[in-house]
């Protein structure tokens, strides 16, 4: 099911919401941004909202002290902290004294793959570019060896029109 939770200070206060979606927000005890979660990418903020954690959950540009590397660990308040991982894994943990009890409030969807479009134009126009492909590459097959022989041919000349040269200065011995 889908689920949105709501966090609750002990003085009744609103101090965080989260999604099933892995939309979370969570504040400070005065009210200020402490963490903030999308789909994309999660933020850590200090008590003056300025970040100091920042990370993708794709982890293409790697923040190495931020998951997925490292998990993050804060305290919300006396008895409640959070504990992100991964977008999956973000648990909301309240503790009191020896008892805890843990709940997953990460995302619960799943990554969506791209699937090509099936339809008759688009294979009639694949079919078509893989034909034109092929051609191409023909074409530049032929050029490649046209290029190769006519270096061949040219070098074989160049050979020759030398030996000939050195073969000429030879005969030319004048005896006096």
């Amino acid at each position: 099911g889908m689920f949105c939770y709501y966090v609750l200070s002990d003085k009744g206060k609103l101090v965080g919401v989260c999604s099933h979606n892995g939309r979370s927000t969570i504040y400070h005890e005065d009210g200020k941004l402490q963490y903030q979660s999308t789909p994309l990418e999660g933020t850590v903020f200090n008590k003056e909202e300025l970040k100091t954690k920042h990370w993708r959950w794709d982890a293409f540009q790697p923040h190495v002290h931020a998951p997925p590397f490292q998990p993050v660990y804060f305290t919300i308040s006396p008895f409640l902290s959070m504990r992100s991982v991964s977008l999956e894994q973000q648990t909301l943990v309240f503790s009191y004294k020896r008892h805890s009890f843990k709940c997953n409030v990460g995302s619960r969807t799943t990554k969506l793959t791209a699937r090509p479009l099936e339809c008759p134009e688009l294979r009639a126009y694949l079919g078509e570019l893989e034909t034109a492909k092929q051609a191409i590459n023909e074409n530049l097959r032929k050029l490649n060896n046209s290029l190769h022989s006519a270096h061949q041919l040219a070098f074989k000349e160049a050979k020759a029109t030398k030996r000939r040269a050195s073969d000429s200065t030879r005969s030319v011995t004048v005896k006096v």
